[in-house]
């Protein structure tokens, strides 16, 4: 059975959700400093797990998961446009949020690399999206699956005026990942968590009130148990179950307090 919009936005809210927690949690890393703050992880490990989970983040989901299939990011974008639970302008931050992160995602910004394995030198232009998955699959896959990462840096190189072939591209994915994943990203870490965590914290401004509107206690009932009351026209019941869990994570505020980093950490590459 086709799924509504409504039911859409429910099982979209909860998959994000539950992606952000994997990624800025105390566990992956630590928020230090107030007003302005910066994130260390907890070790480099860490940092490499944060990268790949961010590129699943920005990557589609799968065709044959029971909604349509879209980027994570372009469905908040929808959501936050055709909103079914706004309430006073309850979605104002989180269309905030997802409005800054994509915009900071899409610009195409100048890298100057060294690229000892084919002994070049050079500036590349590159969209941060495109910086941020090509390191995520860098980490995932061994360089014998890592063909379409290759090719990709070919196509860079390649509007650089530098030509390598698809062997000498595969040689050269560790060099990359040592200037973009290990340096630029890491430099990019606490930007990248703050637009995450201002996310997540705007599902949560976004669908207070209607947890507020759903949550009851039973009745009579010696446990203090409670239910929600889903709305109407909310009916399939894996769209259900994903309500029912994210009202649950929305009962309390994030793990991770709302933090700001320095406007200049989210300048340059």
């Amino acid at each position: 059975m086709a799924l509504n919009q409504i039911e859409e936005e429910v099982i979209f809210l909860k998959a994000i959700y539950d992606l952000i927690n994997s990624m800025v949690n105390h566990e992956i890393l630590t928020v230090v400093g107030d007003p302005d703050s910066s994130v260390m992880f907890k070790s480099a490990t860490h940092h490499q797990l944060f990268i790949i989970l961010l590129t699943d983040f920005l990557s589609q989901t799968d065709k044959e998961a029971p909604i349509t299939k879209k980027s994570y990011v372009g469905a908040l974008k929808f959501i936050t446009e055709h909103p079914n639970f706004n309430v006073d302008d309850s979605v104002s931050s989180l269309r905030d949020a997802t409005s800054q992160f994509s915009i900071w995602l899409d610009e195409e910004v100048p890298i100057e690399v060294w690229l000892p394995t084919i002994s070049t030198e050079t500036t590349l232009r590159v969209r941060r999206i495109m910086l941020v998955k090509m390191c995520g699959n860098i980490l995932k896959h061994n360089f014998l699956r890592s063909v379409g990462v290759a090719n990709e840096l070919r196509e860079v190189l390649q509007q650089s005026k530098v030509s390598v072939t698809l062997h000498e591209a595969l040689l050269t994915l560790d060099d990359l990942y040592e200037r973009w994943g290990a340096d630029i990203l890491r430099y990019h870490g606490s930007t990248l968590a703050e637009f995450l965590n201002n996310i997540r914290w705007g599902i949560y401004d976004y669908m207070r009130p209607e947890f507020s509107r759903s949550f009851t206690r039973i009745e009579g009932d010696a446990y203090g148990r409670y239910e929600y009351k889903y709305p109407s026209n909310l009916t399939a019941e894996f769209a259900k179950e994903c309500y029912w869990n994210l009202m649950n994570d929305v009962r309390s505020t994030p793990y991770v307090r709302r933090f700001k980093v320095p406007e200049v950490l989210k300048l340059g590459f």
